[in-house]
């Protein structure tokens, strides 16, 4: 598999960032984490069956297996992105009360929007 492509976006308002990387499989998605983050970490989310996952640690990461501009794939992204936002979000500090999840909803849109930029650049 060639080095995959790789997007950090900046998101200044929590004091945090996050990662996409694509394409990856299980492989590249760990080798891709050593040598960026210098780190080591299990991609047990991220085996033969799943087409995307989230790393939560110190630096979010999006894995994608693939891209395709497509619903199927907007919505894998979407998913991802939701459980991205809600760890910065938690990270933060934030707890949205009942029935009132503006930042969540505003953070996934940021993230979606800023990740469908850069993917479609650079396909």
């Amino acid at each position: 598999m060639k080095k995959p492509s790789e997007y950090y976006l900046d998101v200044g308002v929590w004091k945090t960032g996050c990662w996409i990387v694509w394409p990856v499989d299980k492989e590249s998605a760990k080798t891709w984490f050593k040598e960026k983050l210098d780190g080591e970490h299990e991609f047990e989310n991220l085996d033969n069956h799943s087409d995307a996952c989230a790393v939560l640690g110190s630096v979010p990461i999006i894995f994608l297996t693939q891209w395709k501009f497509n619903p199927e794939w907007i919505s894998n992204l979407t998913h991802e992105c939701i459980h991205v936002a809600t760890f910065m979000l938690k990270n933060c500090g934030v707890e949205e009360k009942e029935s009132c999840d503006e930042a969540l909803a505003y953070l996934v849109g940021y993230l979606v929007e800023s990740f469908l930029k850069a993917l479609t650049k650079k396909v």
